[in-house]
């Protein structure tokens, strides 16, 4: 069965990354889970954001400033994602999202925009543990190191690698990783090779219902999107 994730939260209503969005997700029985962008302050707190430069002042970076500070200014509204039209909005600490899924039963997605070192991973790692269960979250990144060091950390750790081409994703199928692979490169052969050697497919960003069905009948494992279809697929 395909399960559906909240890119962003429901980015299509709400501000990408904010509480709002994860709050109206995590109500909705269609998503199996939430997907976020985590960065770190400079005092070490992590929180959910696309890129370092999140804010109307685009002069001021997350890695830069302390959450207390960062909790203060207003994001970019040119940076909304798909919502039209949003009211001012404000960074979410990682916490606040991962006690989002946890009470409303939802799987965190959590993709790693940054490289963080291995003790800051590890320490990661344990934020989520203790909060929601190692179990019960997903870590995605496009830097493979990330992925190489919570494979090593902990094999009970679920792991997508994130990509854009076919090639990519057989690449990493092939060195026992599951994959989250832009839809446009993806096919139900790539969907089919991937359960043969069981491992699971991911796919960003879906925004068709048409589409998704598409992929639905390959069986692909999840599908992330900013909407909320309501079993209208």
């Amino acid at each position: 069965m395909t399960r559906f994730i909240a890119h962003r939260g429901l980015s299509s209503v709400y501000y990408q990354n904010s509480e709002k969005a994860f709050r109206a997700a995590a109500a909705s029985p269609f998503f199996y889970g939430i997907e976020t962008d985590v960065w770190f302050t400079s005092d070490n707190e992590w929180v959910c954001c696309h890129d370092n430069n999140p804010f109307a002042d685009e002069s001021v970076s997350i890695s830069e400033i302390t959450l207390k500070e960062a909790l203060t200014l207003p994001m970019n509204l040119n940076k909304m994602g798909s919502v039209k039209n949003a009211t001012e909005s404000y960074i979410c600490p990682m916490i606040t999202y991962l006690e989002i899924c946890r009470d409303g039963n939802k799987v965190p997605v959590i993709e790693l925009k940054c490289k963080p070192s291995k003790a800051k991973l590890k320490e990661l790692v344990e934020i989520v543990d203790s909060t929601v269960g190692i179990d019960n979250a997903i870590f995605i990144s496009f830097h493979f190191v990330n992925i190489a060091r919570l494979r090593a950390m902990n094999r009970r750790i679920r792991l997508q690698v994130l990509g854009k081409y076919p090639t990519s994703g057989r690449a990493y199928l092939a060195k026992g990783y599951d994959i989250d692979l832009m839809f446009t490169f993806c096919s139900g052969a790539l969907i089919r090779r991937a359960h043969k050697i069981g491992h699971e497919v991911n796919l960003w960003t879906v925004n068709s219902r048409a589409v998704a069905r598409h992929y639905m009948r390959y069986g692909v494992d999840y599908i992330t999107t900013n909407f909320d279809f309501s079993g209208k697929v």
